[in-house]
């Protein structure tokens, strides 16, 4: 009799020292709000923990880029946008001077908003995003990348290669360009003729009355403005990239986020209930070890 009563001892005990010990680890998980207080008690969900944590860090990295690109990108579409206005405006003012019957008065007031066109290209050209670059300066993205000299030439003296920022673990997208991309030189056989200085022709064949001149500005301009369509149109693909890659890179934290949420984070009602659980365990086994210290010698025998 003795020793079944030494065994239930040694089992109370030993339940009860299990139990107080579960009882802290889930104290622990509580405070801590993990299933796990050392990464020993779950090897795998700590790898894979571990795993899930260094992609989110990437993930948001690239949402950063992204969003960074995006402002250099939107920063382009809204300056093209507003080049698009002034070289319709242009192409009608081309289309005006090409008419051989038109006035002294009238070709002088042209040439002047010829002139006035090409400063507001020049200062869209300048335009600066809101991280202030130059967004039409290539990686030279500080300083302005175009000057009107005194004579009525236009210097670009930007970079030639694009400032890019990384936006996927394998992409890249460029968020200040040369200007030269954006702002085409024409081409007529061999002979290559700047952006602005297309512009600039346009404005002295309306004040020397250069009728040969006025007529083929308009087809030189008739081909800025395609080019400029084009441009425009780039960019807007661009931004519809950029939209795509933010979206999917934020679904993929979000579902990141979740799965790591599962493994990690505690299920406190689930939690709680164990360790009330416990608890009541751990009174059981105090009573029951109470009620058999109280035992007479007389309990025993009988």
């Amino acid at each position: 009799m003795r020793v079944s009563t030494g065994m239930i001892y040694s089992q109370l005990t030993e339940r009860m020292s299990d139990n107080s010990a579960e009882m802290a680890k889930m104290q622990a998980r509580l405070s801590l709000g993990t299933k796990y207080t050392r990464p020993s008690e779950a090897p795998d969900d700590v790898a894979r923990v571990q795993s899930l944590e260094s992609r989110l860090k990437r993930l948001d990295t690239d949402v950063e880029s992204i969003s960074r690109a995006k402002i250099g990108v939107d920063a382009q579409a809204k300056a093209m946008e507003a080049a698009s206005e002034l070289m319709d405006r242009l192409k009608e003012v081309a289309f005006q001077a090409a008419n051989t019957t038109i006035g002294e008065g009238r070709r002088q007031a042209l040439a002047e908003e010829v002139d006035s066109i090409q400063r507001s290209l020049i200062d869209i050209a300048n335009m600066r995003d809101a991280d202030d670059r130059y967004v039409f300066a290539g990686i030279n993205s500080s300083e302005p990348p175009y000057a009107l000299n005194a004579d009525g030439s236009v210097v670009y003296s930007g970079a030639s290669a694009p400032l890019r920022v990384r936006v996927t673990d394998v992409g890249f997208e460029d968020v200040t360009v040369p200007g030269p991309t954006i702002f085409k030189p024409i081409t007529n056989g061999t002979i290559s003729t700047g952006f602005f200085q297309v512009i600039g022709d346009l404005g002295d064949a309306l004040r020397d009355n250069n009728e040969s001149a006025r007529v083929q500005a308009l087809a030189d301009v008739d081909q800025l403005v395609s080019n400029s369509s084009a441009s425009l149109a780039r960019v807007g693909g661009t931004q519809q990239r950029l939209q795509l890659i933010e979206e999917q890179a934020r679904e993929t934290s979000v579902r990141a986020r979740d799965t790591l949420s599962s493994i990690k984070d505690l299920d406190y009602a689930t939690a709680l209930t164990d360790l009330q659980k416990q608890e009541v365990l751990l009174q059981a086994s105090q009573s029951m070890m109470a009620r058999m210290a109280q035992l007479s010698l007389l309990d025993v025998i009988r």
